[in-house]
């Protein structure tokens, strides 16, 4: 069945499971990278997505979490709760990669399109747990995907199909192609893949967690060390300044800790006026992984995995 714009606009790409869609996704830049790409991901910064497409680290799995479990499967279910509040739409699913002839590393993964009686239009479908962040309507972050997807197909609509876990409630929203918008995200996809995936040139570190682990994965060991200017020596002493502000909070906090503690005593916790307390503690069993390693060494090594640690970094002052 061929879909409206196909080998017109863009060739449709259909996967024979997960691992091939996976691998089809590498060869460019989908929807769900698009925030990424424009430092609004919550999840992921420029510098992690271009180490993913660069093949310096693995993509994360998130197929097996539980949210993404769950998402795929009240997809099906959303879709059709969306059909049955416009029975006057066409509603079909897709399911598929819509790659740009023009630019071949757009792609769009179409969960549905729609017809309304006058043209072919974009569904996608969400589910998230709460409706806070939908409140002035779809987050940057889900926006700039379905504007992706109106730029590669060339449709001029979309809905945006949402299930609230929090709630058990179903929403729609409504995104019009805007031209100024979608050629704002086209320059920043062509620019990210042009200038730093082809050019290989990683973009600059926001500095998050996650980068810190994927460069941790990028460059798992090293020797010597590398000379360095004022940016350095700025950076340290910022270091520095927030390792202390830490440190002094931390022990702020085990102190205040100790005397909440103290007057909870035998009590499973204490209340005021502004706040209840609880004390969570008990016994718990641990596994003790040197002692397997020692006196079982073969049922330790069936059973190990090599990951790359961020152990951070040391700071010593030269006198």
């Amino acid at each position: 069945m061929a879909i409206f714009g196909e080998n017109d606009r863009f060739t449709l790409v259909r996967c024979d499971g997960d691992a091939e869609w996976l691998e089809e996704r590498r060869k460019g830049i989908g929807g769900s990278d698009v925030a990424a790409v424009m430092g609004l991901s919550p999840w992921k910064t420029p510098a992690q997505l271009w180490m993913e497409k660069t093949g310096r680290v693995e993509s994360d799995d998130i197929g097996e979490k539980p949210y993404v479990a769950f998402g795929n499967i009240m997809e099906p279910i959303v879709g059709k709760w969306f059909a049955k509040q416009h029975p006057e739409f066409r509603v079909r699913r897709v399911n598929a990669i819509c790659q740009s002839i023009e630019r071949p590393w757009a792609q769009a993964s179409l969960d549905y399109e729609v017809y309304d009686g006058n043209g072919w239009g974009v569904l996608e479908i969400k589910t998230a747990r709460t409706a806070s962040d939908w409140s002035d309507g779809v987050p940057d972050y889900y926006l700039t995907q379905v504007l992706h997807y109106l730029d590669v197909t060339g449709r001029d609509y979309a809905y945006v199909a949402v299930f609230f876990r929090d709630t058990c409630e179903f929403a729609e929203y409504h995104v019009d192609r805007d031209e100024d918008d979608v050629a704002c995200i086209r320059a920043a996809v062509d620019d990210f893949w042009n200038d730093y995936v082809l050019e290989d040139v990683m973009p600059m570190v926001v500095g998050t967690s996650g980068e810190a682990s994927d460069l941790a994965s990028m460059w798992p060991s090293g020797s010597g060390f590398t000379p360095a200017g004022t940016e350095a020596d700025e950076l340290i002493a910022a270091y520095q300044d927030a390792a202390r502000r830490e440190r002094q909070a931390k022990a702020e906090k085990t102190e205040a800790s100790t005397k909440l503690i103290e007057l909870i005593g035998d009590a499973k916790g204490l209340s005021t006026d502004v706040a209840r307390v609880t004390w969570v503690r008990g016994e718990r069993e641990t596994f003790d992984v040197r002692a397997l390693k020692a006196k079982q060494p073969d049922v330790y090594a069936r059973y190990a995995s090599t990951t790359f640690r961020n152990g951070g970094i040391r700071v010593k002052e030269l006198k």
